[in-house]
């Protein structure tokens, strides 16, 4: 029974947070407010020039303040969704929602859902904290640095000029590299090992898909596709690709890194076991990373199908550098195998010889 507790106890955890930030709305300078009753006062339906189905309904909210100095003031407002709800939400009774207020009139601005996140964010660390133990706080700490890191650069480089953006991504992927192996295994050589091997393969990697893309002047590659970029947005691509498959390297460069340390052999015989178990995880990371992508792009890809464009047509438009990425970043993941073996081996080693 205390078995099961221990294992219940992020579940209850993460509905008592869910539940407390019900009651956070003081915490925020943006009115929120609580729907309180929703009334249908109209429903059209729309049908488009490709035969596209959907249905428009006009809700009547009345809301209660929770915040700000009209907390408790009850607001009449109206919210119109679609049956796709592709860029909207229907409003429920018992929803938070935030509001935007200019001149004394609220309108709805978004759905609050901090609660929910919250939630599972602290179910997820629960459960990491119940399956790795002691070291879930090295491995806590490691994500909230890399966190920090990122959010810091991002700042950074929001300020700068577009041409640093490509070097300090490259340098923002060394630190979580570098971040992370030290976190994973301590100051050892093992650390340089996973670092080296990580780095190693994913420059190979992203140096390899470039000069195909040069030789081939970018022929079928439309980096106008790179969302929410205006300029540079093949150098934006090239530090997405660099940071997108650094995950699944580092992560191949330490189960090969670590099997090899552990052994007791030549070189040679740690070179051969590192290739072997390489090629027993590489397929199912390049298989976990495709999925990802196509996971990424199914609903705006059945959105333009849908909007009666070819199949040929949403692959390049909509999948196209979705493909180069995958492609690039198994570059990486086959790289990883031979390079990581080859730097593990050496080190095993060089540390064998000097104690």
């Amino acid at each position: 029974m205390k078995y099961i507790g221990k294992w219940l106890l992020p579940f209850i955890a993460a509905i008592a947070v869910f539940i407390g930030m019900q009651f956070d709305s003081g915490l925020y300078t943006k009115p929120i407010g609580r729907v309180e009753a929703v009334k249908v006062v109209k429903t059209e339906s729309h049908q488009d020039e490709d035969q596209n189905h959907d249905r428009l309904v006009k809700q009547q909210v009345q809301v209660r303040l929770l915040n700000t100095a009209n907390r408790g003031r009850r607001v009449t407002m109206h919210n119109t969704y679609s049956f796709s709800g592709g860029l909207d939400n229907q409003l429920r009774v018992g929803e938070q929602v935030f509001l935007d207020v200019n001149k004394g009139t609220y309108t709805l601005n978004n759905v609050k859902r901090d609660a929910i996140l919250a939630g599972l964010l602290v179910l997820t660390f629960g459960l990491i904290f119940l399956v790795m133990g002691r070291r879930a706080w090295l491995t806590s700490i490691s994500i909230l640095l890399n966190t920090l890191i990122f959010f810091a650069a991002v700042e950074w480089e929001i300020g700068s000029k577009q041409w640093q953006a490509w070097w300090l991504f490259v340098g923002l992927a060394v630190v979580f590299t570098v971040l992370t192996a030290v976190f994973i295994v301590g100051f050892k050589a093992i650390a340089v090992a996973i670092s080296l091997g990580s780095l190693v393969a994913t420059g190979l990697a992203v140096a390899l898909g470039y000069g195909i893309m040069a030789m081939t002047n970018y022929n079928g590659v439309h980096f106008e596709e790179v969302k929410y970029a205006t300029q540079t947005p093949q150098l934006l691509f090239f530090a997405q690709v660099v940071i997108g498959s650094l995950g699944a390297v580092l992560d191949e460069a330490s189960d090969i890194s670590v099997a090899i340390f552990q052994l007791h052999e030549t070189a040679k015989e740690r070179f051969r076991a590192g290739m072997a178990i390489g090629r027993n995880v590489m397929g199912p990371l390049i298989s976990v990373l495709f999925m990802i992508f196509i996971a990424d792009t199914f609903m705006e890809s059945v959105l333009w199908i849908r909007n009666n464009n070819s199949i040929a047509q949403t692959v390049i438009w909509v999948m196209g550098l979705g493909f180069a990425q995958s492609l690039i970043s198994a570059f990486g993941i086959v790289l990883a195998v031979p390079v990581t073996s080859g730097l593990a081996a050496l080190m095993a080693k060089i540390k064998k010889v000097t104690e």
